[in-house]
């Protein structure tokens, strides 16, 4: 087995040199430690995690703690494979020297002690989080703590953390900016959870798009409860029938299990899309195998997330090294892609009065 001495003698270097550079000691020069690393390479050298750990007192390791029961509603709805992000994360990492280890919280166990403990234990250099709400227990505790931690998704609205997310600012203005150039202005906004970071600022963004178009955002037509089946169809009813208001002409959803949720409603209510109803969706890499076949010519902003693991391995990677600094290396906003398919059309005069 290569050891130190070995790219030491290769190089001509002191093995105090090739372990800071393999360590990754900000003293060492950039050529230096490139040139470490191929020998390391060459000679198929694998780092002793124990002595490392000595040395550096840092192990390679992150760590990604999940939610079991929030893991199964993900995979029921239709959601990105969430084994698939786990492998291409893990993969990431180890491309560059790192290994994930992944922990489920079971349902009887709190979300902050499962963190107490893997910090205890000492192995690990910095967390991924993954879901995050707007008064999110791990994060105020990871804070608190002072441990290093990556947001997967967006952190809580007044808060300077390291994230990668796609772009939800993105999310709503494109296809919102796409049904109001049809002439649509009684729009229902329908997203998931209301506490969960992404839903607070699309619905943010909803509200600031529609007022620099001059229209101000009718509230009964936000619904931030949209996983909640029952609700859902009794407030589209109560919205169609016209009781409250004029009638939507348009629905933007958050995520495509929404979008099939919306289209049963309309079924039942005898509309059609896009000739009575326009309805966009965001897709964000799901199974479309779960879905009705009808999502799947949607109108809709795409983006796999699955897609965030090379960033976020960069960025868990980075703060694990030096420390939480935000900067724009360590706030990663990823693009959508807008894909118009066929379910947006003028807005029909006879439901929402719009000429």
């Amino acid at each position: 087995m290569p050891s130190l001495k070995d790219i030491s003698k290769k190089l001509g270097l002191s093995t105090a040199t090739v372990s800071r550079a393999l360590n990754g000691f900000d003293d060492v020069h950039p050529k230096t430690r490139a040139r470490v690393e191929e020998a390391a390479r060459e000679l198929g050298y694998v780092a002793n995690r124990a002595a490392k750990l000595l040395v550096s007192g840092k192990s390679n390791i992150i760590c990604l703690i999940a939610d079991l029961e929030l893991v199964r509603k993900t995979r029921d709805a239709g959601s990105p494979d969430f084994l698939e992000l786990i492998s291409r994360l893990s993969c990431e990492l180890a491309e560059r020297g790192f290994d994930l280890v992944f922990s489920v919280k079971s349902p009887n166990e709190t979300a902050v002690a499962k963190y107490q403990d893997m910090i205890k234990r000492g192995i690990v250099d910095a967390f991924i989080v993954g879901a995050p709400t707007q008064d999110d227990p791990r994060i105020a505790f990871l804070e608190e703590v002072d441990f290093p931690f990556v947001v997967h998704g967006l952190p809580p609205v007044g808060t300077d953390l390291p994230f990668v997310s796609v772009d939800n600012v993105q999310i709503v203005r494109d296809p919102l900016h796409a049904l109001l150039d049809l002439g649509h202005s009684h729009i229902v906004f329908v997203q998931g959870p209301p506490n969960t970071t992404h839903a607070v600022q699309r619905c943010d963004t909803f509200r600031e798009v529609l007022g620099e178009a001059g229209l101000t955002a009718d509230e009964r037509m936000i619904i931030l409860d949209g996983d909640n089946g029952s609700k859902l169809k009794s407030q589209l009813l109560g919205l169609f029938s016209g009781r409250l208001g004029p009638k939507p002409t348009a629905i933007m959803c958050g995520s495509l299990a929404l979008a099939q949720a919306c289209s049963d409603v309309l079924d039942e209510l005898g509309l059609n899309v896009p000739s009575d109803v326009s309805l966009v969706a965001n897709d964000d890499g799901g199974d479309p195998v779960r879905l009705d076949p009808r999502t799947h010519d949607l109108c809709r902003t795409y983006f796999d997330w699955s897609d965030t693991s090379g960033p976020l391995a960069e960025v868990a990677i980075e703060i694990s090294q030096k420390g939480m600094k935000p900067g724009p290396s360590q706030r990663r906003n990823l693009a959508c892609e807008m894909i118009f398919g066929r379910s947006i059309a003028r807005p029909n005069p006879g439901l929402g009065g719009e000429a």
